[in-house]
């Protein structure tokens, strides 16, 4: 008996120094957080929605394909360490920040390969992973305070982070980023102050190979993640233009020719590849041989990057002609500001209202805009969103308008029976319901009277 308690005093001795020696060694700062989410779990684990919900993640998360990616990070952080020992770049005590980096910051950039077509993606990464907050977060973090002020100020900063990007009217919004922003300045003050003291009286003690080591790891580590994430963002949009020429393609002999030919075409550029898996490559999938499928993929390059350049006209002329109360030779306004944003929310509402008719009782509902939230979001409106909506008393007719920043007022409606639709915008709002109030016309979709609803 002697005998096993003196081996397993040794195996936990043996453990312990193993921890100690790569870093393993915790700070107050993390103690909290483990306390925190211990807490956290106990109270949540005993539910039974939330440990199915759990489940539910887990089973999804270990699917063949994202078990493929998790399989190749692991081993891309793997490598990572290869290079740098090889380099002499590594140090034992570099394993825990690596875990926790991993598990923390390395899953959400590597989880963030799905955005990476959008434009200033990777600038906007590198940035972020090599930047002068970068440095600022690892100084701060050198020295915690006192566990229970951990404890306490860490739940404090949760909300103080997710207040602004959860709430959605403007006036709270702003007032939370107000608040928010002072806060952080005050705690980035204290943090600093504290490190500094720290760092002072312990001066001649640092190891300062490892301490420049310690701040250039995670600059290092993001680098190199941002490769992966580019390479599968690269599969992934492959894979997505792949499955959509299959579908337009009405013979499946051949369809490798197609999909080398768009590799050819199209290249590593992801935003290329991302609008083709999105549609418009009906062409492409018809082609016979892989070089006309490189030269319809080029002629598909041609076409999306004259829409890129149109859309960039079109932001370029909302700031020229903002608050320019001019016309066009076509007596349009120049100043079109929201016009696309409310077009796109009317017509969101009137496919709500398409919906919500066929719920008994079959009728336009009065109550929609309360039914939604208002919330129009998504279309690039704030909330409240200024659409103003009239519902007949009997349900058989409505109609909806809002006035733009510019003046402008767009307006959608139906006398019917869904689908029907009738559209109007103009300098000032409707009178009254389609069919009846003048400036809507004597029919549906009457270009004079919606100028500017079909741009």
């Amino acid at each position: 008996m002697t005998n096993q308690t003196d081996s397993i005093e040794r195996a936990l001795v043996a453990a312990s120094a193993w921890l100690v020696e790569h870093g393993f060694q915790l700070n107050n700062r993390e103690w909290a957080s483990l306390i925190l989410i211990g807490v956290l779990a106990a109270w949540l684990l005993p539910q039974p929605h939330i440990r199915h919900s759990i489940r539910s993640v887990i089973r999804s998360a270990m699917s063949p394909k994202l078990l493929i990616i998790w399989i190749s990070y692991v081993l891309w952080i793997a490598l990572f360490v290869f290079l740098a020992q090889w380099q002499c770049l590594w140090d034992q005590s570099l394993t825990k920040d690596t875990v926790v980096w991993a598990v923390t910051v390395g899953f959400v950039s590597l989880a963030g390969f799905t955005d990476a077509h959008k434009p200033g993606f990777f600038s906007r990464a590198v940035w972020k992973t090599a930047g002068i907050s970068v440095l600022m977060e690892y100084l701060v973090n050198l020295s915690a305070f006192p566990l229970f002020v951990e404890i306490i100020l860490q739940p404090v900063i949760i909300v103080f982070s997710t207040a602004p990007v959860l709430i959605k009217t403007s006036d709270e919004k702003k007032k939370w980023q107000g608040w928010s922003s002072r806060f952080f300045l005050i705690l980035a003050a204290a943090l600093l102050g504290n490190t500094a003291i720290s760092l002072s009286s312990a001066w001649d003690s640092i190891d300062f190979r490892l301490f420049v080591l310690r701040a250039g790891w995670p600059v290092g580590l993001g680098l190199w993640v941002l490769l992966l994430v580019f390479l599968w963002s690269l599969v992934s949009s492959y894979e997505q233009a792949f499955i959509r020429l299959e579908l337009a393609r009405p013979d499946p002999q051949g369809v490798w020719k197609v999909k080398a030919g768009l590799v050819l075409g199209l290249g590593p550029n992801l935003e290329w590849i991302h609008r083709a898996a999105k549609g418009g490559t009906h062409h492409i999938a018809r082609t016979e041989s892989v070089w006309a499928t490189v030269q319809a993929a080029r002629e598909f390059k041609h076409e999306q990057l004259a829409k890129k350049k149109a859309e960039q006209s079109y932001q370029a002329d909302l700031k020229r002609f903002a608050g320019n109360p001019d016309v066009d030779e076509q007596g349009r306004p120049v100043d079109k500001r929201e016009f696309r944003e409310t077009r796109e929310a009317l017509d969101w509402l009137h496919t709500c209202h398409m919906g919500w008719f066929r719920h008994a009782p079959t009728v336009y509902k009065h109550e929609l805009l309360d039914r939604i939230g208002d919330d129009f979001t998504r279309q690039g409106l704030q909330i409240p969103s200024g659409i103003v909506m009239e519902v007949a008393d009997d349900g058989t007719k409505w109609y909806a308008w809002r006035r733009t920043i510019g003046g402008h007022h767009f307006a959608i409606g139906a006398n019917g029976d869904p689908p029907n639709q009738w559209r109007y915008d103009g300098r000032n709002p409707p009178t009254g319901f389609p069919g009846i109030a003048p400036e809507w016309g004597k029919s549906p979709f009457e270009a004079d009277v919606a100028p500017n609803w079909h741009e």
